[in-house]
């Protein structure tokens, strides 16, 4: 097998060649996606095709699927049409393809073709999207992993736990947070809900599809490729990313809905200190990444 390479990578006429090739349907249009540094991205009429940069990012695509698989069943009916499901073509150029969902990713980007603001929802959204992914969070945390054969990931996984660094200073992070008069201590929970579930682990602004058009405003969850057994409230770090906001009222309506219930301040002081080593680590104590997640604490 062979992977894109930047010469052919916008040749789009290639592009065709190769899916034809494959024996996929013949496209009327195709078009060049934003991607990300792991895979290239296409609209091919209703589908989405994505050409793996290297092996091992194929062999987290073939994971990523395996998992959906496994993981569709229990998010359904709730998401049956929300789910990203992939199916996987080897070929001289393997790729995924999936249905094409009509949504807008909310990862910050100005309002454009491609993406919206999460504070462009009207309230009404705003709470409908909370309440849907408090439902997701709460199925998926629900899930009897240990009889599903969850497969190891090929490559490193997030952990949004940043006090499980080798070099993680609590000191050194707490004054870099009260330079902000942000004292971490204060969110720490005396009894921490530690219950360990299968987790989306990367439900962040890019892998969130939105329709702000409609009211029931969540039309896609995709990218499952982080999908871990871990801790489940570090499934909240990646909302944060969002708005702080979306982070609180999720786990509001996902705390009416579970039997295992998670304290803000226990999520709080994960993202706080994954703030201040961040801060930490920068030469003059300032970030614009880690300021804009600290904005929303200093607002209160």
């Amino acid at each position: 097998m062979q992977y894109l390479t930047q010469e052919n990578t916008d040749d789009l006429n290639f592009i065709r060649q190769v899916l034809g090739k494959s024996g996929f349907p013949k496209i009327q249009n195709i078009i060049r996606l934003h991607s990300g540094s792991r895979s290239l991205a296409y609209y091919a009429d209703d589908y989405i095709v994505r050409f793996p940069k290297a092996e091992i990012i194929w062999q987290t695509m073939k994971r990523e699927k395996n998992i959906i698989d496994m993981v569709y069943p229990h998010l359904a009916p709730a998401f049956a049409n929300k789910i990203h499901k992939i199916d996987l073509i080897e070929c001289e150029y393997p790729f995924s393809v999936s249905k094409r969902f009509y949504g807008k990713i909310c990862d910050g980007r100005p309002k454009s073709e491609y993406a919206t603001l999460y504070q462009n929802l009207t309230s009404r959204q705003q709470v409908k999207l909370a309440r849907d992914l408090a439902l997701f969070f709460n199925l998926m945390h629900k899930i009897d992993y240990k009889n599903l054969n969850i497969p190891e990931p090929n490559e490193a996984i997030d952990n949004w736990d940043i006090t499980l660094k080798n070099d993680f200073n609590f000191e050194k992070v707490q004054n870099s947070l009260l330079a902000y008069d942000i004292d971490l201590n204060k969110y720490k929970v005396r009894y921490p809900n530690m219950t360990i579930a299968l987790c989306h682990n990367d439900l962040s602004g890019s892998n969130i599809l939105l329709n702000p058009e409609k009211q029931d405003v969540l039309s896609g969850i995709i990218d499952f490729g982080n999908t871990v057994v871990m801790p489940k409230h570090e499934d909240f770090f990646p909302l944060y990313k969002i708005s702080r906001k979306l982070a609180v009222d999720t786990l509001i309506e996902y705390n009416k809905i579970t039997s295992s219930p998670i304290e803000l301040k226990q999520i709080d002081f994960m993202v706080l200190s994954y703030i201040g080593y961040g801060l930490a680590q920068s030469k003059d104590g300032s970030s614009p990444y880690f300021l804009k997640l600290l904005q929303p604490f200093l607002e209160e």
